[in-house]
């Protein structure tokens, strides 16, 4: 009987040093996806006469975002919904002058809306002409960020897609999970483009009121607001 026991006792600890390995090994499987993994701050066009440049990035700690703002970047755009947790929360000591001009939470598998478009271009319009340099961002910087990044490549350098898209995807991670993202990306082109869009419909920029994602709506046309880390409304915050 006290042998059977010995032995009930050996296996039981073998079991749980198995559990224990299994669960530490999984736990470093899933430690890049919340952890340590977001793209940092890479400026990827602008304009040595004017002053003009944009960055795109994932989510940046206190250093990271000094650094953005010692470039001189004074604008941001954040595709997370985190802005208020975040940027909002840090500038004051590590980047004072710092707008956030966006700060909705964008779904990766959803397309983007027409309005968001509208205000991104004017955005960058109004950024070049005044030689502002200006950043954008989501959560891991690889994703919705490089969903846009791809569209200004295609919009604003007159990148030929193919050449957009395989830059989103040789600097993203964990592409293929979200095959929907290439479609997405040549639909937002194509459509400030040429007005229309050949892609599946389930890819194009849909209509949603500008007010959705705490836009604002000046004379049918949606424009980002001035600062959401300066607004009383929550509206923008969402996740």
């Amino acid at each position: 009987m006290k042998g059977s026991s010995s032995i009930f006792f050996k296996l039981l600890l073998l079991r749980q040093a198995w559990l224990l390995r299994r669960g530490v090994w999984l736990a470093m499987l899933w430690l890049p996806i919340g952890m340590g993994c977001a793209a940092r701050p890479t400026s990827f066009d602008g304009d040595d006469s004017s002053g003009y440049a944009i960055f795109r990035s994932g989510r940046m700690n206190a250093s990271e975002l000094r650094a953005l703002c010692d470039q001189g970047v004074a604008e941001l755009v954040v595709m997370d919904g985190s802005a208020q947790d975040y940027e909002c929360q840090m500038r004051d000591e590590v980047c004072p002058g710092l707008k956030v001009r966006y700060n909705h939470s964008q779904d990766v598998r959803q397309p983007v809306t027409k309005g968001f478009l509208i205000a991104f271009d004017s955005w960058i319009e109004e950024s070049r002409q005044d030689g502002r340099k200006i950043a954008f961002r989501c959560r891991h910087g690889w994703h919705r960020a490089g969903r846009l990044a791809a569209y200004y490549r295609i919009r604003f350098q007159g990148w030929r897609e193919d050449q957009a898209v395989g830059e989103m995807l040789e600097k993203g991670d964990w592409m293929d999970r979200y095959p929907q993202l290439q479609p997405q990306a040549l639909a937002m082109a194509e459509l400030t483009t040429s007005g229309g869009c050949s892609q599946v419909e389930e890819y194009c920029p849909r209509e949603s009121p500008p007010a959705t994602e705490g836009m604002l709506d000046l004379q049918g046309r949606a424009v980002f607001v001035s600062d959401i880390c300066s607004s009383d409304d929550g509206s923008q915050s969402s996740r």
